[in-house]
């Protein structure tokens, strides 16, 4: 666990910081919380940013202490993906549409935008209606897919999972850990900065850290809760 795992040579540890140090950013914060939130519902981020945050000293000597051990077992748990039948290629599958309505989403907005500037230009009198309905038809596939596929491989990677609990309950459990000392940092942060809480709160698709409150609840839109930590 990651509060109780502590090293036996004091030498092989970074220099600890003052828990009130201007460097403690709660952007950051929240941003990794997010990530590893994230891996315990099997949404595999990539996480080396995270490693930039530590180096800088943003989120904290204790998690600072711990990310090398944990972001190993993250590694060990992204790897998962590549052994289940079919889940490689439905990832596959997922990046090719969201890449086709992050295109689309632009055109829109420039079509658009064309057509009230210059309503009188023959391309964009004569173009501008298709290039729009194509777009849209772009973004309503490419998000119609990032559900139906994403429950798809959700589903796959939940089953692997219970088939195999000793392949994720030991490092769930750090993960909800690491998570939760965040959380307390950014308690402390809110608590010393005099800083109002609703200002910072935090997407989480679990609910079951301590100190926080919900405020808003997933919606078909946002797949997690917005949480406001409780002083």
């Amino acid at each position: 666990m990651l509060g109780h795992n502590k090293r036996k040579h004091g030498t092989n540890r970074r220099p600890p910081q003052d828990r009130g140090s201007a460097e403690m950013d709660p952007t950051d914060i929240r941003k990794v919380i997010y990530a590893l939130d994230g891996y315990r519902a099997h949404l595999f981020y990539d996480v080396t940013w995270i490693d930039r945050k530590v180096e800088s000293g943003t989120l904290g000597p204790d998690f600072a202490a711990n990310w090398k051990s944990l972001r190993r077992k993250m590694i060990k748990m992204a790897r998962v993906l590549s052994s289940i039948p079919g889940i490689p290629r439905l990832a596959r599958l997922q990046s090719y549409f969201e890449a086709l309505w992050q295109v689309a989403v632009p055109i829109v907005f420039i079509m658009l935008f064309a057509g009230i500037i210059a309503p009188e230009l023959p391309f964009v009198r004569d173009l501008a209606p298709y290039f729009v309905a194509i777009a849209f038809a772009a973004l309503f596939t490419g998000l119609l897919s990032r559900f139906l596929i994403g429950r798809r491989i959700g589903r796959g990677i939940e089953t692997y999972f219970v088939n195999n609990p000793e392949a994720h309950k030991l490092r769930a459990y750090e993960l909800r850990d690491a998570v939760q000392l965040l959380i307390e940092e950014l308690r402390r942060f809110i608590h010393r900065t005099g800083q109002d809480p609703k200002k910072h709160l935090v997407g989480v698709g679990f609910i079951d850290y301590k100190h926080i409150e919900v405020k808003k609840k997933p919606r078909p839109w946002r797949k997690y809760y917005l949480v406001k930590v409780s002083l």
